[in-house]
């Protein structure tokens, strides 16, 4: 294969799979869809009599079946993907990644053709993409020559991909502060909007407990994290300035991670042309609740487990739910106000 010029966040080198040391596997609780002809490529593998035995009880009928969704793996008693092995997978181990289905081949990394671009990014759903956030100094974007073939295509016109560079630029900006960036992307989006938005006199924190209860079901590790922080704050809402002081002060770069990730996100959802359910309008208003849940979520969460590996663990709950669902179209229904989010 002819290697190509992709763009790629810096750290997407040193990206590797934590595997058996991950402490919340993506191979638990997500419905993995398989498409019809990776369905039976593994049918009709040649393999060990275990793991044909195994392949044989690992799929279930979606449904209304498509040829892109034509089964689902399901799941153990556990809630875990039934071909893993201690933490492995059993068709990796024995087959090695060629037999894969396409999205566990791929998770967390994204290959995208932009307009003319090719540009490669991780979700930071991934713990170990967020590790890797976590101990950087920055966001930047390299270019260089890899044996990869881009899985999605989107029609982006140049001057969209040049306001997609703005953006990026805008959210690292240093000289004023994270919520400001976005305020002055939105402006750039909605002026009219945004601004009425964000005049409104509602309450940052009672909207923002609002959609945790709304999302909380999404998955259990989101549900996990979001229980003790709605008991917390729809009881006590005066608790979380208090809060936020105390997170801020306990992780004084917080600020520059939480920049890093969703600037990570912003690529890998394209924004803010996410996809053709979704205008401008609709990148703000979901730009806006991204800032919010995480700050509520990680100030509330430090209240009962204060480490790194917990903060990174509340983040990637979160962004399970904004990589991985129409997140932007949801909000911009459900949700009345969104701008007031950035004052959290």
């Amino acid at each position: 294969m002819k290697k190509e010029k992709w763009f790629f966040p810096e750290y997407y080198q040193h990206f590797s799979c934590k595997a058996d040391k991950c402490r919340h596997t993506c191979c638990s609780s997500w419905r993995i869809p398989v498409s019809r002809a990776e369905y039976n490529a593994l049918n009709n593998m040649e393999c060990s009599d275990h793991l044909y035995r195994r392949v044989q009880m690992a799929f279930e009928e979606p449904d209304f079946i498509t040829d892109d969704c034509f089964r689902y793996i399901s799941f153990n008693w556990l809630g875990q993907c039934p071909l893993q092995d201690k933490g492995l997978c059993s068709v990796h181990r024995e087959k090695g990644e060629q037999l894969l289905p396409k999205i566990c081949r791929l998770y967390p990394r994204s290959l995208k053709r932009i307009s003319h671009f090719n540009v490669a990014s991780c979700s930071s759903s991934c713990e170990a993409v967020l590790e890797l956030l976590y101990d950087s100094d920055s966001m930047n974007i390299v270019e260089g020559y890899l044996d990869l073939q881009p899985e999605i295509h989107y029609d982006t016109a140049p001057e969209d991909v040049r306001q997609i560079k703005l953006f990026q630029d805008m959210l690292k900006d240093r000289s004023t502060t994270l919520a400001q960036s976005i305020h002055d992307i939105c402006l750039i989006i909605n002026e009219k909007q945004f601004r009425e938005d964000y005049d409104s006199a509602d309450d940052p924190v009672a909207q923002a407990l609002k959609l945790l209860k709304q999302f909380s079901h999404s998955n259990d590790r989101l549900e996990s994290v979001t229980r003790p922080i709605i008991e917390r704050y729809a009881v006590h809402p005066e608790y979380y300035r208090e809060d936020a002081g105390k997170f801020e002060k306990d992780f004084p770069g917080w600020m520059e991670f939480f920049e890093r990730v969703i600037n990570n996100s912003m690529i890998y959802e394209n924004f803010p042309f996410i996809d053709r359910r979704t205008d401008r309008t609709d990148a703000y208003k979901g730009l806006c609740i991204c800032y919010g849940l995480l700050r509520i979520l990680c100030i509330g969460n430090h209240c009962f487990r204060s480490d790194r590996d917990s903060l990174i663990d509340a983040v990637a709950a979160l962004f399970h739910l904004i990589d991985h669902t129409a997140f932007y179209y949801n909000v911009a229904v459900i949700t009345d106000n969104a701008a007031i989010m950035i004052k959290l």
